[in-house]
């Protein structure tokens, strides 16, 4: 039962209860002087916004705000569903993967993120960016930034690159675990070391009752997150069928 809408419940519920500062991406780029003991909500919706605004209600029952990261593409670019979890008091961010859809043309990825950018700002306003890791794309999305910066679209920053991890512990449950390498093959940020290994949502809970001033950062994957058994199976087969394609790449020579 670790990626339960319940069990989401309980860790939001475990962050009120232990004095973090929630603030949203955009709010801690921007925030001169940040509480010592911070959580940063971040949430990639790659497929199913429906579940990202069950994900959305629950955080605003609890008093708390996230930041939902959308991708542009079909079925999950959709203006409602935006708009109702801006209203909710959340923020909405660009899920960018433009080298991945222009196969490595660097000059097409750049002038493509414009565009997409441009479409999302039309819906609602968008502050920070944040990569969409594509694990069975070869292209590392996040190489436009070796051309670009995120100021040149008025952007106050990019998750990976724009957020100091050695100020803070980073969480995320990419493969179905919160283990930073298991099934991880893109999801990493820039920290000199990770001393903190967590497999369980329960072991996340207890780090988080037992943490006395560390600020964490914990991206979720709404689409995992499950509100019944039926989901709940469903989207466990994905994840391990996915899981498995993965192992098998991180076993061929790096190109």
């Amino acid at each position: 039962m670790n990626f339960t809408l319940n069990t989401y419940h309980h860790l939001c519920s475990t962050l009120a209860k232990n004095y973090y500062t929630n603030l949203t991406v955009n709010e801690y780029l921007t925030t001169p002087t940040r509480p010592q003991k911070t959580a940063v909500l971040r949430h990639d919706v790659d497929r199913q916004p429906s579940t990202a605004l069950r994900m959305a209600r629950l955080e605003q029952q609890l008093g708390m705000k996230g930041t939902y990261y959308f991708r542009f593409i079909q079925g999950v670019f959709d203006e409602g569903f935006i708009r109702e979890i801006i209203q909710l008091g959340h923020e909405v961010g660009y899920h960018y993967e433009t080298l991945s859809k222009c196969r490595g043309n660097m000059d097409e990825a750049i002038a493509l993120f414009e565009i997409e950018l441009a479409a999302f700002r039309k819906v609602c306003p968008v502050y920070t960016a944040s990569m969409h890791g594509r694990p069975l794309s070869p292209w590392d999305n996040r190489e436009i930034w070796k051309y670009a910066t995120p100021q040149q679209f008025n952007l106050s920053g990019e998750c990976y690159l724009s957020i100091n991890y050695e100020t803070m512990q980073y969480f995320s449950d990419t493969g179905r675990t919160w283990h930073p390498g298991k099934y991880n093959i893109r999801d990493r940020v820039q920290k000199s070391e990770t001393n903190v290994l967590l497999s369980s949502t329960d072991e996340l809970i207890r780090y988080l009752q037992n943490n006395k001033d560390e600020s964490v950062c914990i991206l979720t994957h709404p689409n995992r997150w499950s509100q019944g058994p039926f989901e709940l199976i469903v989207s466990a087969g994905q994840d391990f069928a996915i899981n498995q394609i993965k192992r098998i790449l991180q076993l061929l020579p790096k190109r």
